[in-house]
């Protein structure tokens, strides 16, 4: 109806044939439609049609960011080989620079490139960083180093901190900078659609990653994280087409030195203050300390830095907070994929829930706006931004209060291993009852029948074994701390005889499927092949021998077939295997009359869901600390400042990551659980101490003439610095 109604009010052309010869080809194709377009473009009525251009290029570049992001921690341990501490201490180092980055964004776009130029080269950077993780997630040679893949993946985290962080500063102020100065008002409507995009790019990344990751197989592995990987690469490419298509569009505004110099001359104010008083001395003319900085700067400069420096103290205890939020795409979910998945004919992958964040953000927002802080003001409670805050960084450290019981329950069901101590699994393949005699067990162990038992001492441990008084025999092991050792006892040869292989326990697969390992005791008859669920898992296995581990599919039987080399014969056997559970590690024994699945490690028993009410918490926590903290940040900072409560506050985040990294290295804790609590102390006394800095706070009231100036910048700053990316971290406003 618009098309319609427009186009019959566009002027016709009096002289074609001289516009034709100035006008580009496709001008000249359809010279209506273009000068609809170029009047409406010119239209103070209507959005820029550039805004739509940054729109698109924000939303699959949140696409390729988060969709990255929520399969790198299973890429880490599963891929690359990465304690689960050493995983952590990665995903949290990258995160950290993603957020130290900005400030160095927003120096060059000011300085140099400007905005336009910084997002276009920063955003090129960016894809390449893409390309490379998903050319780290394919296998070189027979796979049996990682080393290229390592060197290939960190090449890659680099790049894409730089592009990320450097183009986070620029692109809501480049948004921003299209509308005049009558189109003020539309400002809120793109801020809101800016928002969105934002949100719907990482929530369906989010969700689809995962199963790009899980679902597919592609180049001999159960998980496919090149595609995992590959896609947003293919994304963030789109995102620089969809931004450079729209170049004609922009407006450009030329870089702007004197704000690229503002944080060199907010750090030299200080310096120079300090300088000076240690100098001179105590000067009674001075009525605050930044004074001492006058006369190489002007007072009003000095007030405020003298605002800004208010803030920033109160900025102090916040990287805490980010500390416990950030580990939703870490030890949470780390934790996940020690969790049953299932509900019903659905599994849903560690890695998807974090896609509970954004969606939980997006219903929380009105619901707080137009419900909770309506009712809490009629009560005259929570009516200040730090006062919200407090309130959410005491909620953050509840979340991970129940991170922790959900973690002891995992531990309880699961019989996880400490370093000091060992498990051993015993299985009789004998077709008859056999005596065991050790240190921990004596008794008998019925035929075809498994026993598992936790010694009391690790190093040299010895095995008797009697057989009907008719033949005994001694076997002897090492047993290491958080290893499961499994012991196999056969006759096949007429004597008693025993087969080992040990393994560390920490061995949960990311794509959910069970562990399992084959051994053979059939006498002078070597397994050729063994295949199942038509994957060939083992061949040319002698007596007594043990395969690698490999994993098989979930939740269904399984069928095999067996090619066994009897004494120069060839012989074969078909059957089915019984259900394997989620993540269960399982042996499966060969004997010539029979084939027995021995469980060695649970599967996963407990659910998935439980982590849901985690999920919540923190997510309220957010909605309450995030949007409230920049609310604070940007009303007591003067206008001139804007930019540098934004980099600060981007740094917190920055910070906060850092813990996380320095607890993980130093590892501290042995249980997970006892970590998760240690986060949920920290954050308790940390609140309580901001509490106190609140109670104390003076607020700043900025007249109505100043804050109707500085609407516009305040505005494009607070998106920009919301673009903390809250899982989402994108809470903005």
């Amino acid at each position: 109806d618009i098309w319609s109604s427009n186009m019959d009010k566009v002027p016709l052309v009096d002289n074609e044939a001289a516009k034709q010869q100035s006008e580009p080809v496709s001008d000249r194709k359809f010279p209506r439609v273009k000068i609809w377009f170029r009047e409406k473009a010119k239209s103070t009525k209507i959005f820029p049609l550039s805004v739509f251009f940054i729109v698109g290029n924000e939303f699959c570049e949140r696409f390729s960011y988060y969709g990255m992001k929520a399969v790198l921690i299973l890429f880490l341990t599963s891929q690359l080989k990465f304690s689960a501490d050493n995983s952590t201490a990665i995903y949290h180092t990258f995160v950290m620079f993603c957020y130290f980055l900005p400030l160095l964004g927003a120096i060059i776009a000011d300085s140099c490139l400007g905005k336009y130029g910084t997002i276009l080269s920063l955003s090129i950077i960016y894809s390449v960083g893409n390309v490379i993780m998903a050319i780290s997630a394919i296998t070189f040679g027979n796979g049996d180093s990682v080393a290229p893949n390592i060197a290939l993946a960190a090449i890659g985290l680099i790049v894409i901190a730089f592009g990320t962080g450097g183009i986070k500063p620029c692109v809501v102020s480049f948004g921003g900078d299209q509308f005049k100065e009558d189109q003020v008002g539309m400002l809120q409507y793109f801020f809101s659609i800016f928002y969105f995009s934002i949100n719907a790019g990482s929530t369906i990344s989010t969700l689809v990653t995962p199963v790009l990751r899980n679902d597919v197989k592609c180049f001999g592995s159960d998980q496919c994280f090149p595609l995992a990987f590959g896609v947003p690469a293919i994304l963030m490419i789109v995102s620089v087409i969809v931004f450079l298509v729209g170049t004609r569009f922009y407006t450009i505004k030329k870089p702007n030195k004197e704000s690229a110099l503002l944080y060199y001359h907010f750090v030299a104010s200080i310096v120079v203050a300090t300088y000076h008083r240690l100098k001179r001395g105590k000067d009674t003319t001075c009525s605050f300390f930044l004074q001492y900085a006058k006369p190489n700067y002007e007072d009003s400069f000095l007030r405020d830095v003298k605002m800004v420096l208010r803030v920033l103290v109160m900025f102090l205890p916040l990287p805490i907070f980010w500390a416990l939020f950030d580990q939703q795409g870490s030890r949470w979910t780390l934790q996940a994929v020690k969790m049953n998945g299932r509900l019903g004919s659905i599994t849903i992958t560690p890695d998807q829930m974090q896609a509970l964040n954004p969606i939980l953000i997006l219903a929380f927002i009105p619901i707080f706006q137009f419900v909770v802080y309506p009712l809490f003001n009629k009560c005259h409670l929570l009516r200040r931004p730090l006062q919200r805050m407090v309130v959410g960084m005491g909620i953050a450290g509840l979340a991970f209060v129940v991170a922790g019981f959900v973690e002891l329950k995992i531990e309880a069901d699961a019989d996880i291993l400490n370093s000091g101590q060992s498990k051993v699994v015993l299985t009789n393949a004998i077709e008859s009852p056999i005596k065991v005699v050790s240190s921990d067990f004596n008794g008998t162990l019925d035929r075809l029948a498994t026993y598992s038992f936790q010694p009391k001492y690790l190093g040299r441990y010895q095995f008797g074994f009697e057989l009907e008084q008719t033949a005994s025999s001694s076997c002897f092991f090492d047993l290491q701390g958080q290893n499961v050792t499994e012991v196999v006892v056969t006759n096949a040869s007429g004597l008693i005889d025993c087969g080992s292989v040990t393994h560390v326990q920490d061995s949960k697969t990311s794509n959910l499927s069970a562990i399992v390992r084959v051994f053979n005791v059939i006498n002078d008859s070597d397994i050729v092949l063994l295949v199942i669920d038509s994957k060939n898992v083992s061949e040319n296995l002698a007596f007594l021998g043990a395969s690698n581990v490999f994993t098989v599919a979930t939740g269904r039987t399984l069928p095999y077939s067996i090619t066994m080399n009897h004494n120069g014969n060839l012989t074969y056997k078909n059957g089915s295997l019984p259900e394997f559970g989620e993540n269960g590690a399982y042996s499966i024994i060969i004997s010539l009359s029979d084939i027995m699945v021995v469980p060695v490690d649970k599967p996963n028993s407990v659910s998935l869901f439980l982590q849901v009410p985690m999920y919540i918490i923190i997510t309220v926590a957010e909605v309450m600390f995030s949007i409230n903290g920049l609310e604070f940040a940007y009303s007591q900072a003067p206008a001139s400042m804007k930019a540098i409560c934004q980099a600060a506050w981007l740094w917190t985040v920055a910070f906060g990551n850092l813990v996380v990294v320095i607890i993980a290295e130093s590892k501290l804790f042995e249980s997970q659980a006892i970590e998760f609590f240690f986060f949920a102390a920290a954050i308790g006394v940390v609140t309580l101490i901001f509490s106190v800095m609140s109670f104390f706070y003076k607020y700043v009231e900025l007249n109505s003439q100043v804050a109707i100036q500085q609407s516009n910048e305040e505005s494009k700053a607070l998106i920009s610095s919301h673009d903390k990316g809250s899982e989402v971290q994108d809470s903005e406003i």
